[in-house]
């Protein structure tokens, strides 16, 4: 009869063992997983909007306009500006995150004040996505496809 007592009170001890041996087995590569979810967000932090930026929209069937935009990012707040025909505007509400752009710029259009919503996605030097402008019901939707400007070189 001792000698099953014997066995019994080894059990939790091997169960303890295995359960250690398990884990010592596994850890790198529970460890692997976690670096490479870490290293996915650091990557993604590396996507940056600032800069300058430029695009042109067909704003009827005969007349487009070629629109600059100037931005600054600081985590995921951006500020800057959009000038089109030597109009330069703030833009308010800037915020990139996830590879995703959002801002608004106030307009006025015959005494009517409304928002111009920008959103975009980056890729690479490219800014793709829609505005929405106006006001109901005359509110109309735009793609827009902005390119990110090289930097002048240095003489």
């Amino acid at each position: 009869m001792k000698h099953a007592d014997n066995s019994l009170a080894r059990l939790p001890a091997l169960w303890l063992a295995g359960g250690w041996l398990s884990l010592a087995l596994l850890s790198p590569l529970l460890a692997a997983d976690k670096l490479e979810k870490l290293e996915k967000p650091a990557a993604a932090a590396t996507q940056s909007v600032t800069g300058k930026w430029t695009y042109t929209l067909e704003v009827s069937f005969d007349t487009s306009l070629d629109f600059t935009a100037e931005l600054k990012q600081d985590g995921e707040s951006v500020t800057g500006s959009v000038t089109v025909q030597e109009v330069r505007t703030a833009i308010e509400k800037g915020r990139f995150k996830e590879g995703q752009l959002t801002f608004e710029i106030p307009r006025e259009y015959g005494g009517t004040k409304f928002m111009s919503r920008y959103q975009g996605r980056l890729a690479g030097d490219t800014l793709k996505g829609k505005i929405l402008s106006g006001t109901a019901p005359l509110e109309r939707s735009y793609e827009w496809n902005a390119k990110r400007a090289k930097p002048a070189a240095k003489p």
